[in-house]
């Protein structure tokens, strides 16, 4: 089987210059291709992430000739937090003009064994964290300045996946979110859309056990998919080809929703 070939090739170096990005979860997987993807790209980006090392990492992969990535510790679920960020980010750059809500978590387990915390803490990253975040990024720079684009990761199957009850509820109230969104914010120039990868080759995947060989070969496509292949998706998104796409998801899962849920329970 060929490699796959590159997916950010088409987008232009400098098509985002001048633009500020914000992305969370920037410390590994896709928060990390897509935040090298915007820099590449010429925006000026900052990653936000609870890790501080992860996020160092980031920095020091900033691509030839690009702007230093910003990086600002920061757990999303703490609003405080995300408040003193975004403070921060103001002052130094006057404005975001991209927000890609990437921080996510979930654990599997059958829907009757999660507890109230758990699901609680599941809702509580994926969706309330991405609510806060995107309309304090609106009120506070979004809207008054009359142009924005956010871009929020989800995921497939979007028709349900077993043992993830918790997340697959918290993913589908951020589409809904962002369908809203895209309605009461058009007036202001602000497009939003999801974006739903598949089963995506990360460290984090890489926790729940699972064989990438067997799992890649139960796809249509063969292979799992790349953090890069998902960035590039947003990047597309947040450039100027993307400006008159808004209030819809992007399933961009290498076919999962036609044959999921998932290929390779665990017993």
């Amino acid at each position: 089987m060929s490699a796959p070939t590159d997916p950010l090739s088409c987008l232009a170096p400098g098509s985002l210059s001048g633009r500020v990005g914000l992305v969370t979860g920037g410390g590994s997987g896709i928060g990390r291709a897509t935040a090298l993807a915007l820099a590449r790209l010429g925006a000026q980006v900052v990653v936000l992430g609870r890790r501080p090392e992860a996020l160092a990492e980031t920095q020091s992969l900033a691509p030839a000739g690009s702007l230093p990535i910003g990086a600002i510790p920061t757990d999303v679920r703490e609003f405080e937090q995300v408040d003193a960020a975004l403070d921060r980010i103001l002052e130094d750059h006057g404005r975001i003009d991209l927000l890609v809500n990437n921080a996510g978590g979930q654990f599997l387990a059958p829907a009757e064994t999660v507890s109230p915390n758990g699901f609680r803490a599941v809702t509580r990253l994926n969706l309330d964290a991405t609510w806060y975040l995107t309309t304090r990024v609106a009120a506070r720079t979004m809207i008054p300045n009359g142009y924005g684009k956010v871009a929020s990761v989800t995921m497939t199957p979007r028709r349900g996946i077993p043992y993830m009850a918790h997340s697959s509820a918290a993913r589908a109230a951020v589409e809904s979110l962002t369908q809203t969104l895209a309605v009461e914010w058009g007036q202001y120039g602000i497009r939003l859309v999801a974006v739903a990868p598949g089963i995506v080759h990360t460290p984090a995947w890489e926790g729940y056990g699972l064989d990438p060989e067997a799992v890649g070969a139960s796809m249509l496509l063969k292979r799992l998919q790349t953090p890069d292949e998902v960035a590039a998706i947003i990047a597309f998104c947040l450039s100027p080809a993307g400006d008159y796409i808004t209030g819809t998801t992007i399933a961009a899962d290498g076919g999962w929703d036609l044959t999921g849920p998932f290929p390779a329970l665990p017993d």
